[in-house]
């Protein structure tokens, strides 16, 4: 709702004139569009045969209430004006006086007193069916749809062409009925009497969804799909309720209905493949929306839709191509786009593009990542300073500043100058000393150069603020067992983590590790082996090929090694334990 702000100067030619009543809610115009007109027009406009008001004499005690009330509402207690409004109305049986408290308790949120106001309006001014219709949707507001069915009745019998607002609203507010049942059994009997009417279908489909009637449910929508075939609301609703429910289902619903129904809208056809991309059904998707793409070639957001579907699917040229032709149609999300194309062409090996579309994107959102994918690419071209002098003056706000911060470490890290990142990370936790990710990223930092104590020291300081954080656990477990003998105090920090994310990869590579280190090889080697097919990292290759050797499956051992360092040549890891063994 609006607010509800007059001009004193209009209330109180209102309340002087004889002849004159107070605007409907729908009516009501705030402050600054009032004083754009004179009193003459105002008081035109709402002029109406109010023979019937009653002649209220203004006493002192009514115009103060009138403007402390106003001047209370303007002042934010339209709660405290409506009060003193509906108590002026019953002392003066005015109905223009019940209708402004039901104006502020309805703005408000006071539904009881709005129902008070409503109720003693309709008594004053038995004609006017506005207080009948406000006080109806109040009601179902306040969850009294059963108590509001001689309103109901009475509205639909009065005014039948109003039938499909009145069942719209009955499906918008059955939710916040307390007797579902009874509100079930109401609606479905005043639906019975307009069996074609779509509105009213679709109200009892909202209703008995708020009883678990599937079967209505479907025999509703199985009428919807013959008496309103081009009317995707109802799907669309019952697409989003499923959705919360199981994806599956929604995904399973909306392909039923969409098959009944040639003549959908896009945005509704739409929705098919975005939910399969929830469900990550990619492929499937990808070619419900290349269907949908075929249909509207230039259709700036089927455009996007597959070019990123594609680059999920790593088919870069179709990716390239859809993402430049959506820019092209001015897809709102450019810059995003523009990014998107410049991840591309870094895939492709083709760096100069890659800082093309980077240099493109504009101040927002994707300004921060494309400039750190330019100092990327200034470290991998050796440039490092270049890259941590482009990083520095960036960032807005706390967040993006320790996100500054750590990228520009991380820039250092890969260029092995592990010092530099130390640096640059201890410079940012004296600004913000508690950053948990800060605080993560110098204890890694620690690691490479062998300071146990320090990495220890971030690592508990880290989850003495975060204290469940399963990264942090993880990382202080793997620590220990690799820079320390306190492989039973690891231990019990991988257990504390692997129980709290038991399908982590990482962390089942870090426990199968610890095991191997107290001893424990065949417990070892399942974690190990889970691990490296959930994820063929270089590093857990590594502890795998070990456990192997130790294992006596030395040729397994060496297989694995070779396969690996085939894919990752540098990994310090890997030519440890090629080392190690004796292995060229």
């Amino acid at each position: 709702m609006k607010p509800l702000n007059r001009p004193l100067s209009l209330l109180l030619v209102l309340l002087l004139s004889a002849c004159t009543s107070l605007k409907t809610p729908t009516q009501v115009k705030t402050a600054a569009t009032a004083a754009e007109q004179s009193a003459d027009e105002d008081t035109t406009a709402v002029a109406e045969d109010n023979s019937n008001l009653p002649r209220v004499e203004l006493t002192p005690q009514i115009v103060y209430g009138v403007l402390a009330s106003e001047i209370a509402a303007q002042r934010g207690a339209a709660a405290s004006s409506a009060v003193t409004y509906l108590d002026l109305a019953r002392q003066t049986r005015d109905p223009r006086l019940a209708q402004r408290a039901a104006e502020f308790a309805l703005f408000t949120g006071q539904l009881k007193e709005a129902a008070n106001a409503l109720e003693l309006w309709m008594t004053l001014d038995p004609t006017s069916q506005i207080p009948r219709e406000q006080l109806f949707i109040t009601m179902l507001r306040a969850g009294k749809l059963a108590e509001s069915q001689p309103l109901v009745e009475d509205l639909l019998k009065r005014e039948p062409q109003r039938a499909r607002d009145v069942f719209v609203q009955l499906a918008r507010l059955t939710a916040r009925q307390d007797d579902k049942q009874a509100a079930y059994t109401l609606v479905k009997r005043l639906a019975s009497q307009y069996p074609d009417l779509p509105e009213a279908r679709f109200a009892v489909i909202a209703v008995a969804a708020e009883v678990n009637d599937d079967a209505t449910i479907q025999q509703e929508f199985d009428r919807l799909a013959k008496v309103a075939p081009k009317w995707d609301l109802p799907v669309a609703w019952q697409t989003d309720r499923l959705r919360h429910i199981r994806l599956g289902q929604a995904i399973d619903f909306l392909q039923q209905e969409l098959a009944r129904r040639p003549d959908a809208g896009l945005e509704l056809r739409m929705a098919y493949p975005r939910l399969l991309v929830g469900a990550k059904r990619f492929p499937e998707a990808r070619v419900a929306f290349e269907a949908l793409l075929k249909q509207n070639p230039d259709n700036p957001d089927l455009l996007y839709a597959t070019g990123l579907l594609a680059y999920q699917l790593r088919d870069l040229d179709v990716a390239d191509q859809r993402l430049s032709a959506a820019l092209q149609q001015k897809h709102p999300e450019a810059d995003f786009i523009r990014f998107s194309l410049g991840q591309i062409a870094e895939e492709r090996q083709d760096k100069a593009a890659a800082r093309q579309w980077y240099e493109t994107v504009a101040s927002g959102q994707q300004y921060l990542p494309a400039q750190a994918r330019l100092a990327a690419l200034d470290a991998e071209a050796g440039k490092l300073d270049q890259a941590l002098q482009r990083l520095a003056p960036l960032g807005q706000g706390e967040q993006e500043k320790v996100q500054v911060a750590m990228q520009q470490a991380d820039l250092a890290r890969h260029a092995k100058r592990y010092d530099l990142s130390y640096r640059i990370l201890s410079q940012a936790l004296e600004s913000w000393p508690r950053s948990p990710e800060l605080l993560y990223d110098r204890a890694l930092v620690s690691d490479q150069l062998g300071n146990l104590g320090d990495a220890e020291r971030d690592l508990k300081a880290l989850l003495k603020e975060k204290p469940d954080d399963t990264q942090a656990l993880n990382a202080l477990g793997y620590t220990l067992t690799n820079r320390s003998n306190r492989h039973q105090e690891a231990l019990g920090y991988i257990e504390r983590a692997l129980k709290a994310d038991p399908e982590n990869p990482m962390i089942q590579d870090s426990m199968g590790w610890v095991l191997y280190k107290l001893g424990r090889t065949e417990a070892a080697l399942k974690y190990l082996q889970r691990s490296y097919a959930a994820l063929p990292d270089s590093e857990v290759a590594a502890h795998l090929g070990e456990v192997m050797w130790k294992l006596g499956r030395k040729q397994e051992a060496v297989s694995l090694w070779q396969q690996a360092l085939g894919k990752d040549p540098d990994n310090e890891a890997l030519q440890d334990a090629l080392k190690r063994f004796h292995q060229p």
